[in-house]
């Protein structure tokens, strides 16, 4: 090599399931943020804002090398976007409900609005994840102090250990007014996230 040649470096991409990350959109920042529309758009969901944070874990409770999460709920009313409800009167026309982030270091950060209470469900999320060494795993985050965690179905059926292991714990309100919500998800080992086959909504 010539001292005119510049060596050519590129970052490598996680080392994991999900990369590389093509196409762009799978780092798009407006997916991190469903409380937003576009940049000039004025109108946004219905529902209160929320920003959910927290840390993806692996079985040594190291901070996950290299994340990617896709997040599906129901608006402010319980409503989800798909084909059966495209006529729903409490469809929501700026709030489609899926969102996706990505972390190379295991933290993150979501914004939306709280989901509504679907029918015979406490508000939750599902959570899809990719990570290192796993082709991915499923969830759902409830969030403390909602009346209908008493009778969700999938929560009855666990103990109050792992209950507690998928209720987001509320931190209080951020300097904008959006309420705080914070869970960590620990991908194996002990106390390991309650995961689950995919869930219909």
């Amino acid at each position: 090599m010539t001292n005119k040649q510049q060596p050519i470096l590129l970052l490598p991409t996680n080392e994991d399931t999900t990369g590389p990350y093509f196409p762009t959109y799978f780092s798009d920042e407006s997916y991190e943020d469903l409380t937003q529309i576009h940049s000039g758009v004025i109108a946004g969901p219905t529902g209160q804002h929320i920003i959910l944070r927290g840390s993806v874990l692996d079985r040594n409770g190291k901070l996950a090398n290299g994340v990617l999460l896709e997040f599906w709920q129901a608006n402010a009313k319980g409503i989800y976007r798909n084909p059966s409800s495209e006529n729903h009167p409490d469809l929501d026309p700026w709030f489609d409900g899926y969102g996706r982030l990505r972390s190379t270091t295991g933290e993150y950060t979501y914004r939306t609005i709280l989901p509504g209470a679907s029918k015979d469900r406490a508000p939750n999320i599902t959570v899809t994840i990719f990570s290192d060494g796993i082709n991915r795993i499923v969830t759902q985050i409830f969030f403390a102090n909602q009346k209908a965690n008493e009778i969700d179905p999938l929560l009855k059926t666990l103990s109050d250990q792992d209950r507690k292991r998928l209720t987001a714990k509320y931190e209080g309100p951020s300097p904008d007014g959006a309420d705080v919500y914070k869970l960590d998800i620990i991908m194996a080992g002990d106390n390991e996230t309650p995961f689950f086959d995919d869930f219909l909504s």
